[in-house]
């Protein structure tokens, strides 16, 4: 057995509001990842969901999404978690040997953090696996597919915050952390399937294909022109990509506006904006 089966854990982020997704979340997860090596959790609030090998921890009221999941990391044992966001449909069969042997590698290292889909890529080498994901870069705290050292995921979460709040805000308060890294390739092939609470419809589509007894409506689905957006979004996100990481934070900021502007307060109870 590997010293990372028994210090690691799959905690599948999500709440009562989207129990709808969870019966093809996990038909896909257990046809996909037959094989996980590690404990399986799901954070819910009063729903239970019964299905083999995946545990449901209940954290009450639906106070946010930072709330939810800090509360959960008192729940388990383990000192490492893999979060998974609930609307991201695995679409192809895990290498479960790579993940044990990066994995592996990361603990060895003492890591806080590690990215297992690199949608922002490290900045500095480091193995033949993953590199390093230096202090200043943007989005360093991306929550899709991140492994993390559980006490500083903890440390990270401040109550009251959003999932998106937190990769904006815990970004910059990961900067005082060192062992932050980011694999070179995607370690899992997903599908992200819910934007802002409603269906993409090529996802849903997709979804229904892949598992057959699916077909719920209750959710509502992305406009054309709501698709339209999310278009320019991903493609705004590749453009920013090609700048160097240090130079990211504030040209986001100058693109966006105030309303996403970098803010730290520091010891002397200054506000500085970054």
């Amino acid at each position: 057995m590997n010293k990372s089966d028994q210090q690691t854990a799959v905690l599948v982020v999500s709440c009562d509001n989207y129990s709808d997704v969870w019966s093809p979340f996990f038909e896909l997860y257990s046809r996909f990842w037959p094989d996980c090596p590690f404990n399986t959790y799901l954070i819910s609030n009063t729903k239970e969901y019964s299905v083999p090998g995946v545990k449901t921890l209940l954290v009450g009221e639906d106070v946010s999404w930072s709330d939810n999941l800090k509360y959960a990391l008192t729940l388990i044992q383990e000192q490492y978690v893999l979060i998974w966001i609930d609307d991201l449909f695995l679409l192809q069969h895990v290498d479960t040997s790579l993940v044990l042997e990066m994995t592996n590698d990361f603990i060895a290292r003492d890591g806080n953090y590690l990215r297992l889909n690199p949608t922002i890529h490290a900045d500095l080498p480091c193995n033949n696996y993953f590199g390093r994901v230096s202090a200043g870069t943007i989005y360093r705290t991306s929550t899709v597919m991140s492994l993390w050292r559980k006490s500083v995921l903890s440390d990270l979460l401040v109550s009251g915050e959003s999932a998106w709040d937190f990769e904006i805000n815990g970004t910059i308060r990961s900067d005082r952390f060192d062992g932050f890294y980011a694999t070179k390739t995607d370690s899992f092939n997903v599908l992200n399937g819910i934007i802002k609470g409603k269906w993409r419809n090529c996802a849903y589509r997709k979804i229904c294909t892949l598992c057959t007894d699916f077909n719920d409506n209750r959710r509502a689905r992305l406009s054309l022109t709501e698709e339209l957006l999310l278009k320019i979004m991903i493609f705004r996100s590749k453009l920013l990509n090609l700048i160097p990481p240090q130079y990211r934070r504030k040209l986001k900021s100058r693109i966006l506006g105030a309303k996403h502007t970098y803010k730290v307060t520091t010891q002397d109870g200054l506000k500085h904006k970054l």
